[in-house]
């Protein structure tokens, strides 16, 4: 199989195909695993060791692929406001990554997440994946040292 330099007609299952091939020459330095697919949803879920087991998400839409992966749940942190006004005010510290709030099984929770286009080289999704775990830590840490 030859490997696509760009993802604009690649489908979730067929990433999942080509992060799960044996490494070679050219292949991204995917981030250290467990990887499984949720077809129905064209997104691959790793759970990372070489980031502490933490679980991420890449989703595929018709437009963009995106990275997620949770930090900590809200009513969790002592003073959501001030690590709010902390996060906003250092984001562009974060390289590659954004941070926000979602609704994860009902409950809202920090997330780490990052956004390409659709027709992104693989290395940039690679990178993606590298850069929203990195986020995730970095808030993970801040929450655990200031916050909880």
């Amino acid at each position: 199989m030859t490997t696509p330099t760009v993802t604009n007609t690649i489908t979730a299952t067929e990433l999942y195909h080509l992060v799960n091939q044996p490494a070679g020459d050219n292949t991204p330095e995917w981030p250290e695993g467990t990887i499984s697919l949720d077809e129905t949803n064209q997104t691959l879920i790793w759970e990372l060791s070489d980031y502490g087991n933490l679980p991420i998400t890449l989703s595929r839409s018709e437009n963009e692929w995106m990275t997620m992966a949770p930090i900590a749940a809200v009513d969790g942190v002592k003073n959501s406001a001030e690590l709010n006004e902390v996060l906003l005010r250092q984001g562009i510290a974060l390289p590659l990554a954004s941070v926000g709030i979602v609704e994860i099984d009902g409950h809202d929770v920090y997330v780490a997440y990052g956004q390409l286009f659709g027709d992104s080289k693989l290395e940039s999704i690679c990178a993606e994946l590298h850069a929203t775990a990195g986020a995730a830590m970095e808030v993970a840490e801040l929450i655990q040292t200031h916050f909880v």
